[in-house]
């Protein structure tokens, strides 16, 4: 023992700190260790459950894929589950059964992880006989000479690493031989509680040693160290008797020694302890294979043995069942998938286990969310102390001893007040991810806080962060990269352009009288166009289907409203006598007009001779009383048909002149973009147009008393034709209308006969109203002996209303042909201008 080791042992008891002079890295504490309660005892015997609950997936990398159905009997050693794909990509680790029997279940079952997750489990219910397959990795048992030999035969095994974070141990190898100087074997075992590595080194320490150097022979590492805490006497004896046995065996095994180092913790760690045996400090998340240094747990380098010389999969591994709740720890070579619980009650519990079980150590372990949880292949311990007081979080009162207890040298009161203010990026900064969340900073806080808690939810926060930002820059490069496309291509596109104009600048420039010859030759097509058009133009004139102006075009357009918001089709249209075509249709429109009109007028002679002769030869004279109702009756009447017909007057009238303002505009626009600059001519054309529109307007004027006879017989035909509620409303009144003349008839056959103005009145002066509501008075008026004399009356009315009709349609024809001759004469103007200009 050095004079510093003295030193530190004879302050200890004054100072406990003091021996942390007998280490080289920072920080550590002193814990009570409690591990004589599992390692006093032997080895349990072998322990078979009633049932194995086996996870797919495991600490790191993706589940793998089942081989079994449910149902199906397998054997120990047996593969029951591996990768579909690339292992190496996917971190994938293939599942054997650790004992023979059947597959009861394939279902999700509760993770021994303290978030409580499910994950897709494959459940055997033990036979009992454990009916094994030898060889099953179909071994020769010979040493490995490269790497890939080796990484082929861990990857089929499902071995991982069982002392650390679960990384499978195939990808944790290099595939370059020599890259690796020293080889490490992690023997110290810091955790309080846990025994397994110890008696393992006790029981196995041979197969340890060869596991060791079977690694070094394939990788060609030139020095194998085992570091062991100085707490565990019997265990160095072990190891060093078998460097000893081995040193003479064939071939000639790599250099091995026994380094004794401090029983501090986390001595355990691979910083701490590479730190302590080599000097070599590791970089900020880096790693011990970059500096030539491989680090192994016992467990591990035993099961690559068992799987090189005998072909065995990772089926049990050896788990220290402890705590302060029960009366004999022990330790146990356990089978994968055996529950907490059943195990826990093999060490005879000295109450009920309704508290959580941790798995680990008292340190970094972790409370389970289910007793039942089953034994994975990182389990090294399984640990039931009975919950205690928990004492109440106090504020930091910056003593400092966090960060004097922190074996990374990390500044763990800061990190703190960080992650508490959300302040993750100062958080980073200050290097959290080198945190190995051993817990010496919780141990040693007098305010009681559980920083690594909040180490933890930090990292977890700033690795959420990260996947945002990443996705996000990766988003800007994206965005970037099409805007850069499309300015490319906006480039081409010009470049592609200005090459054409080039192109065609060049020709031009080599082939000056083609260019000449061929514009000349186009401008004259163009002239023998114009003619051919102007030459069918007055063709089509001369034959009377000419084009409509620009005042037909506004009536046209005008009537199509009004005849769709009335519900009015062209057959309607057509039947009225109202213009939709020009030309030798509007003559045969106006024929039809006429015959539509004599027709309408035969049939109100026919209906009033037929309501004659049904009206009773005898009638009662009428009272005084009877005489003045029906007076007043017949007044009001003809008042209400004279109001109807002056409001559809004044409608008609702002419609003509509504359309005559249009074809005034549209005509005097047309003009004004036809007209030449100071062309006498042209104005006195306008002037004389303008004169006509006022003459026009004026006429409608007048006219607006006088309702067109044509309009008010086609609407009633119209509506006849096409409106049957109309039919029936007309019917209803015609029977009306009958009832009360044969009533007038016998009233009034004492009175003296007065002429009816309404029948006085040419029918092109009645409106439509005034032609249906003068009827009545007019039945009343006439009398049996004047039937002839009504039916001469109503032949003179419709001979009127035709020559009316002819007379307007002439009229029309007469105008058209003036607009005709005037168009004709401007298009010879613009012609003779353009001649002049060419």
């Amino acid at each position: 023992m050095s004079l510093l080791q003295s030193l530190a042992n004879t302050l200890a008891p004054i100072y406990p700190m003091a021996k942390r002079l007998l280490y080289r890295f920072h920080g550590g504490v002193f814990p009570q260790y409690h591990k004589s309660l599992s390692a006093r005892n032997p080895i349990h015997a072998r322990f078979i459950p009633q049932e194995l609950i086996l996870p797919l997936a495991q600490p790191v990398g993706e589940e793998a894929k089942p081989l079994v159905e449910v149902g199906e009997q397998v054997r120990k050693n047996q593969l029951i589950a591996r990768a579909d794909s690339s292992a190496d990509k996917k971190l994938v680790v293939p599942v054997h059964a650790p004992t023979s029997g059947v597959i009861a279940a394939i279902e999700p079952r509760t993770l021994p992880h303290a978030s409580g997750l499910q994950s897709l489990c494959i459940v055997i219910k033990p036979d009992g006989r454990d009916d094994a397959i030898d060889n099953a990795l179909n071994s020769n048992g010979e040493w490995p000479a490269e790497p890939q030999p080796l990484k082929d035969i861990l990857a089929d095994s499902g071995i991982i690493g069982m002392g650390g974070a679960g990384f499978p141990t195939y990808a944790k190898l290099p595939r370059e031989k020599g890259k690796i100087r020293t080889l490490i074997i992690n023997g110290a075992e810091c955790e309080p509680f846990i025994s397994c590595d110890d008696l393992l080194m006790q029981t196995h320490a041979e197969e340890i040693l060869l596991g060791a150097q079977i690694t070094a022979h394939a990788l060609g590492i030139d020095e194998i160290v085992c570091g062991i805490e100085n707490n565990k006497p019997q265990a160095i004896h072990q190891m060093q008797t078998a460097i000893e046995q081995l040193s003479g065996s064939q071939p000639t095994p790599v250099a091995s020694r026994i380094h004794e180092v401090a029983t501090v913790y986390p001595m355990g760690g691979q910083k701490q302890l590479v730190y302590e045996i080599t000097g070599v400090e590791l970089a900020a998340r880096g790693h011990a294979i970059d500096q030539g240094i491989l680090m192994m747990n016992v467990a591990t380098l035993r099961a690559l043995y068992r799987a090189v010389a005998f072909g065995e999969p990772l089926t049990s591994r050896l788990v220290t069942v402890s705590g302060q709740g029960l009366q004999k720890g022990f330790n146990i070579d356990a089978l994968i998938g055996t529950p907490f619980n059943a195990l826990a009650e093999l060490a005879e519990p000295k109450s009920p286990l309704d508290y959580p079980l941790i798995m680990g150590g008292p340190m970094m372990g972790v409370q389970m969310p289910d007793n039942a949880v089953p034994v994975i292949k990182t389990t090294n311990c399984i640990l039931a102390n009975p919950p205690e007081p928990r004492e109440m979080q106090m504020p930091c009162i910056r003593c400092g001893e966090c960060m004097d207890a922190c074996p990374v040298n990390l500044l763990p009161q800061q990190m703190y007040w960080h992650a508490q203010g959300h302040e993750y990026e100062k958080v980073e900064k200050l290097n959290v991810f080198d945190c190995i969340e051993c817990g010496c900073c919780s141990y040693v806080c007098p305010s009681h806080i559980p920083l690594v808690q909040y180490y933890r939810h930090a990292k977890a926060e700033i690795k959420l962060l990260n996947a945002e930002k990443e996705a996000a820059e990766v988003a800007k490069k994206r965005h970037e990269f099409k805007l850069a496309r499309i300015e490319r291509e906006k480039a081409e596109r010009e470049a592609r352009l200005k090459a054409k104009k080039e192109a065609v600048k060049k020709q031009s420039a080599e082939n000056p009288k083609t260019d000449s010859d061929s514009s000349a030759k186009s401008a004259a097509a163009a002239r023998a166009a114009a003619a051919k058009a102007a030459a069918s133009k007055k063709a089509s004139s001369a034959a009377g289907d000419k084009p409509l102006s620009a005042r037909e075009k506004a009536i046209l357009a005008a009537q199509k409203a009004a005849a769709n918001k009335q519900g009015q089709t062209d057959k309607d249209k057509k039947v009225k006598g109202q213009s939709l075509t020009t030309g030798k249709d509007k003559e045969a429109q106006a024929e039809a007009a006429k015959k539509r009109a004599m027709a309408a007028a035969k049939a109100a002679a026919a209906k009033k001779q037929t309501a004659e002769k049904e009206t009773p030869k005898e009638s009662k004279p009428l009272s005084a009383r009877d005489k003045a109702i029906a007076a007043a009756k017949a007044a009001a009447a003809k008042k209400a048909a004279q109001k109807r017909g002056e409001e559809k007057a004044s409608a008609e009238i702002t419609e003509t002149a509504t359309i005559h303002k249009t074809d005034q505009a549209s005509e005097q626009k047309l003009d004004q973009n036809k007209m030449p600059k100071n062309s006498a001519r042209d104005k006195a054309i306008a002037a004389a147009k303008a004169a006509a529109a006022r003459k026009k307007a004026q006429e409608a004027k007048n006219a607006s008393s006088e309702p067109v006879e044509t309009q008010t017989t086609d609407l009633t035909e119209a509506s006849q034709e096409t409106s049957p509620a109309l039919e029936k409303e007309q019917a209803r009144r015609a029977a009306i209308e009958k009832a009360k003349a044969a009533a007038q008839s016998r009233k009034l056959a004492q009175r003296k006969q007065e002429p009816v103005e309404n029948a006085e009145k040419p029918a092109s002066e009645q409106t439509p109203s005034t032609a249906r509501n003068a009827e009545a008075p007019e039945k009343a008026s006439v009398q049996q002996s004047d039937q002839e004399k009504s039916k001469d009356k109503a032949k003179s009315a419709a001979k009127k209303a035709a020559m009316a009709a002819a007379k307007r349609a002439a009229e029309k024809r007469a105008q058209q042909r003036a607009e005709q001759k005037l168009a004709e004469s401007k298009a010879g103007d613009g012609k003779k201008q353009e001649e002049e200009t060419h």
